[in-house]
């Protein structure tokens, strides 16, 4: 009995490797096939399937991903000249119109054969392979789909145009950017930018599946070369908005009032392959490649039919106030609440003679030099009465803003600007209540009252208006342009003199 059991069991075995050995015997080499498929993962299993043989999908995968168009074989050139493009640099984005003529004639003829005609990869680079590791796959860090492309959207931005072209159109708005969310780009770890009163800014994207057999995902190669290489060779759309890239995926780029969309559409899809030793490789793929605008041309509501939210990038046109808001908040950012000191004098009312410090003006050293700006300096002032004003904004109080005013006649021989500048002196018809008086408004100026009441002069390098001061005397208020200053708290480390564009007060 127990004879009996053994044998059929070794009956059975026998039998079972017969069928296996005959499967396998069934994977029978083919091609090469053409056929009217578009090249997924489920159509390359059922032609295996067909002639008895089987692959993972991670295989199938890379067969029609073999078969495509390598993304950097566009401009032919080398990974860091595609990278910087895409960051808004090279002699695409910088150069004169014709210097890059020649490259771009290959764009031209890209977009017109394979782009249209053929299915092309996502940027990936071999120079990247040793930098990201050999598990990873070598994306392009603008369109690294492992890390910051969750939102299948890809957003580019230009601010300029090329030499002899119409100026670029205005379509968005720019609101605020989290700088370390594009670092491989700007090269910048922390930080956020807010924008205001912007420049000219054209932002067109386009949104894909994430089903992987869909043409919107298969073909997102031909999608990217038709937003990137496309605007810049046709339209002369280049330049970046600044701390940011060009075009990288929507998570990267800077949140916007709104963008163009941009869908590519695909019909008459073949591949071609071949089975050899078990083993299916596809030659060859043709597809017909078409890209237009989206039937509405906004790219946040275009991104709706794949249950796609971009509100957080962007905003619409009365969202921009609010993401800077939040930018704020999420940096811990509260405004000061101190008083700005800062005044801004207005260039159509006041000229800006010389400075120092955050109002610095240059004037060329020497004793020549200021005998020639002194010739300049009364020119400009003309005739007794005229008004001279210092603005101090790291001065005291009382010596933020003093206007001499000047009552006679400037006497030959007086280097009046080097008075003001490192000399301050009395004598040679600068004395003070009978050849000018100090004020501390314009008003008062004009009312000839709350003239100032102290003044002291001449130690040498010491220029306006050493220790003058309304009521009394007041210490290290004073500039020099020939030796150091005073330190301390207030100090005239940032100055400037003005004289009025018109002298209306004469």
């Amino acid at each position: 009995m127990n004879n009996m059991i053994i044998s059929n069991a070794w009956q059975i075995l026998a039998v079972s490797l017969l069928l296996g050995a005959t499967a396998q015997a069934q994977c029978t080499d083919t091609g090469p096939v053409t056929i009217s498929e578009a090249c997924t993962v489920s159509v390359l299993q059922a032609e295996l399937t067909k002639n008895g043989c089987d692959a993972d999908t991670r295989t199938l995968e890379q067969s029609c991903k073999d078969a495509s168009i390598e993304f950097g074989k566009i401009s032919n050139l080398h990974y860091q000249f595609d990278k910087t493009y895409m960051d808004g640099g090279t002699i695409w984005n910088d150069g004169e119109q014709d210097e890059s003529v020649i490259d771009e004639s290959r764009i031209t003829r890209a977009l017109r054969t394979v782009g249209s005609e053929s299915l092309i990869n996502w940027p990936e680079y071999e120079a990247l392979q040793d930098y990201v590791g050999e598990d990873n796959i070598p994306y392009m860090s603008n369109f690294n789909l492992d890390e910051t492309c969750d939102l299948n959207t890809v957003m580019c931005c230009f601010t300029d145009d090329k030499d002899d072209r119409e100026e670029i159109p205005d379509n968005s708005e720019v609101c605020a950017h989290d700088l370390r969310d594009s670092r491989r780009s700007n090269h910048i770890n922390r930080g956020w930018a807010e924008f205001d009163d912007n420049a000219n800014t054209y932002c067109t994207g386009f949104t894909f599946s994430s089903d992987k057999g869909d043409a919107t995902n298969r073909f997102k190669g031909n999608s990217l070369l038709d937003l990137s290489f496309r605007n810049t060779v046709e339209n002369g759309y280049v330049k970046n908005i600044p701390g940011a890239p060009m075009c990288a995926c929507i998570e990267q780029m800077p949140t916007v009032s709104r963008a163009d969309c941009r869908l590519t559409s695909v019909s008459d899809e073949s591949l071609t392959y071949t089975i050899v030793n078990g083993e299916l490789k596809v030659t060859n793929i043709t597809a017909k490649v078409e890209f237009s605008a989206c039937e509405v041309d906004d790219l946040k509501v275009h991104a709706e039919q794949y249950d796609i939210d971009l509100s957080d990038h962007l905003v619409g046109d009365e969202g921009c106030e609010i993401s800077k808001h939040e930018m704020r908040n999420e940096k811990f950012w509260v405004p000061a609440t101190i008083d700005n000191v800062y005044e801004k004098i207005p260039e159509d009312q006041w000229q800006l003679v010389a400075g120092k410090g955050s109002r610095y003006w240059p004037l060329r050293p020497g004793a020549e030099a200021l005998v020639e700006y002194d010739k300049e300096f009364r020119a400009m002032l003309g005739e007794a009465p005229f008004v001279v004003r210092r603005y101090c904004d790291s001065c005291a109080p009382s010596h933020r803003d003093i206007y001499y005013k000047r009552l006679t006649p400037l006497p030959e021989g007086l280097n009046f600007l080097d008075l003001f500048l490192n000399n301050w002196k009395s004598g040679e018809g600068n004395e003070f209540h009978k050849d000018f008086e100090l004020y501390s408004s314009m008003d008062d100026v004009k009312a000839e009252s709350n003239e100032w009441t102290f003044c002291n002069f001449n130690y040498g390098g010491i220029g306006f208006p050493r220790d003058c001061g309304p009521t009394g005397r007041i210490d290290c208020q004073w500039n020099s342009y020939s030796r150091g200053i005073c330190g301390g708290t207030h100090n005239a480390f940032d100055h400037a003199f003005y004289v009025p564009v018109v002298q209306t007060n004469r």
